[in-house]
């Protein structure tokens, strides 16, 4: 009986962090992905909020991808609290906080972008009729 609730916690703990792995992996692909050259100009954000604001009042007029940044908003916020705490216990972990917060921001940017994007092609395709 021991053995198998072993092998379940163990199993679990594999199956989270392959969840987290895989989240993170789809994160920094986003993150980290070139910004359409017509709109990189236009889009300047410096902070997550201001990004995610943008988010909110751009709608997505295509239905072929819908992007949220709910889980990335989470992650934001857990990061906040981080740099909360972050700084009177652990400094060095402040920094990679601020590194990740950096991140979000960016994700929130590319997928702003790519939703302008598809927003456009979406008005040129009505356009045209």
């Amino acid at each position: 009986m021991l053995i198998s609730i072993l092998i379940l916690v163990v199993s679990l703990a594999a199956l989270i962090q392959f969840a987290a792995f895989t989240w993170r992996a789809a994160f920094l692909t986003v993150a980290t992905a070139d910004l359409p050259e017509d709109l990189a100009k236009y889009i300047t954000l410096n902070e997550f909020e201001e990004a995610s604001a943008y988010e909110r009042v751009c709608p997505e007029l295509g239905t072929r991808v819908s992007t949220r940044l709910g889980s990335v908003s989470a992650y934001n916020t857990f990061l906040q609290f981080a740099i909360s705490i972050g700084d009177s216990i652990l400094p060095s972990a402040a920094g990679w906080a601020q590194r990740e917060m950096a991140l979000c921001t960016r994700y929130a940017t590319v997928t702003l972008a790519q939703r302008l994007d598809r927003n456009q092609v979406v008005a040129a395709e009505l356009s045209s009729f």
